[in-house]
């Protein structure tokens, strides 16, 4: 029974990912068919194929590190279609952990968490970095350049990766912001 319980919280964890990424898409879709119409259709092709990875996926509770970072260029280009070069996600990940695991679509909440409370411009681009350690954990870095709009946020994605550990008896993540960046780090499971 409690087994079959925290696979129930786990399920009810990854059902919440799929209306947040749709919601925030579909936010910047709107944007974009005013402003940039050919932007908009290149964005609902990109926003296609990473949608039938989120769905895809879903059913899983890990993945290989290898298919977060497939998805994530995947992402990418979905993003760049907005921003262009405002934004540039940048990977330093050793082979060895390529077939470690983590919950199904942490890097994108990580990726999606920094583009959405931070500007991004062409003159003031976000850095994304995404890098392995000797230790086995994997980090989302990003500069931080906070919007000067207050962002409404529940902190549903740090709060459902953190949950996805330890529903697995995973270590806790660890989240770190100076002045200067914002960092999220999370184990990998052999």
């Amino acid at each position: 029974m409690k087994k079959e319980n925290l696979q129930t919280k786990l399920e009810s964890l990854k059902a919440q990912i799929n209306p947040h990424f749709l919601f925030n898409s579909l936010g910047t879709l709107s944007s974009l068919i005013e402003e940039e119409p050919l932007k908009a259709q290149r964005f609902v092709s990109d926003m296609s194929s990473v949608y039938r990875y989120l769905l895809q996926t879903t059913e899983n509770s890990l993945t290989t590190l290898q298919n977060e970072l497939d998805f994530i260029k995947a992402y990418k280009q979905m993003l760049q279609t907005r921003f262009a070069d405002g934004l540039c996600i940048q990977t330093d990940i050793d082979e060895r952990f390529l077939k470690y695991q983590l919950p199904v679509l942490t890097l994108q909440v990580l990726v999606e968490n920094a583009v959405k409370h931070n500007t991004i411009l062409a003159d003031k681009p976000l850095q994304i970095e995404i890098c392995g350690s000797d230790s086995n954990w994997l980090s989302v870095k990003n500069n931080l350049q906070k919007k000067t709009s207050p962002v409404i946020s529940h902190n549903l994605g740090l709060t459902n990766i953190a949950a996805k550990y330890k529903l697995l008896n995973q270590p806790d993540i660890i989240i770190e912001q100076t002045n200067e960046y914002f960092k999220v780090s999370v184990p990998l499971i052999k």
